[in-house]
């Protein structure tokens, strides 16, 4: 009996040893195997990784300039709305016809005959431009003013003669209103230089127009669309005949040798879309930074002539009708 429980007792030791080897030889092998093989090579840490575990220290400041990435494009479509008097008629036809192709831009019709900054009490264009702005979204203006605009102010009872400079103070005042209300917005501005006009004394004023237009909008940080060269003769006189946009003899002015025909508006139209899609392309695309904003030209000092007591009016009636030529679009 005592013989056969100790070999019993042999036999499980026996067992217990065996299931011993065999949990420990496998360990023991495998520390063996992973002692002799190559260390497990890690990949280098990212830049973002270096930047949270690495000291900061001094970068010497670049002496080249440094290329940045301008605002994403915009997807949507953009709201141009054009602003002014009959003239402003005529030019929101002619940049219908000249983006007609761009489905990006929604050319808007804003424009009022007979309309101006001298009389407030008929039209108030600031008030107007919450209006708009209030039904509207406003991405781009392009305001032509300034043919009606040729009669006195008057301001809290007092009259003030054309271009005098309590008048000339007054306008000024009032240009600077209208573009306060329209950046408001959030709009870009394109203000357009008033073309050459036929009667000598109606551009000579038209060209004092031209001079208060410039004066403040490179003051409000405005564009200002120069048209000169356009619908004028090689000396920057009038003519009725010149080239249009694609540089065809045509008929570009009306018969009141103020408004244009169509391939008249068309070409003035080419000049300001052409500043947009600068514009647009320029800010959706890289460009190098600059140490110094861009000296903008000073304005150019110029007399007009006086004019008589009598002189030609582009719109003479609120209300009245524009009468430029409709000869249709000609692209």
């Amino acid at each position: 009996m005592a013989g056969r429980a100790i070999v019993k007792s042999e036999s499980g030791s026996r067992l217990r040893l065996a299931l011993a080897l065999a949990f420990v030889l496998p360990l023991a092998a495998f520390w063996w195997a992973s002692a002799q093989a190559e260390p497990l090579r890690l990949a280098p840490p990212s830049v973002e990784s270096a930047a949270l575990i690495t000291p900061p220290v001094d970068i010497p400041e670049q002496k080249q300039e440094l290329a940045v990435s301008a605002p994403a494009a915009k997807t949507d479509r953009y709201n141009v709305v054009v602003l002014g008097d009959s003239l402003g008629d005529g030019m929101w036809a002619g940049l219908y016809h000249v983006l007609r192709q761009d489905k990006r831009f929604n050319v808007i019709k804003k424009s009022r005959v007979a309309t101006g900054f001298s009389r407030q009490d008929y039209y108030d264009w600031n008030e107007a431009v919450r209006e708009i702005a209030a039904e509207t979204k406003i991405d781009i203006a392009v305001v032509v003013m300034g043919t009606n605009d040729r009669q006195p102010i008057v301001e809290n009872g007092v009259r003030y003669a054309l271009f005098d400079d309590n008048w000339r103070e007054v306008y000024k005042r009032r240009v600077d209103d209208f573009t306060a209300t329209l950046q408001a917005t959030g709009a870009r501005i394109y203000w357009l230089q008033l073309p050459v006009m036929r009667s000598p004394r109606f551009g000579a004023d038209m060209a004092s127009f031209n001079e208060i237009f410039e004066e403040r909008a490179l003051a409000n940080g405005v564009d200002f669309v120069r048209t000169e060269g356009l619908a004028s003769g090689a000396d920057g006189s009038y003519t009725a005949y010149g080239e249009d946009r694609f540089g065809r003899t045509r008929l570009l002015r009306a018969e009141d040798g103020i408004h244009f025909t169509m391939a008249g508006y068309e070409l003035l139209s080419g000049k300001v879309a052409d500043a947009i899609l600068a514009d647009i392309t320029e800010a959706t695309a890289p460009r190098i930074a600059t140490t110094a904003p861009v000296m903008l030209r000073a304005v150019e000092e110029t007399t007009a002539t006086p004019g008589e007591a009598k002189y030609d009016m582009a719109d003479r009636r609120p209300g009245r009708s524009d009468d430029w030529l409709w000869l249709g679009a000609t692209n």
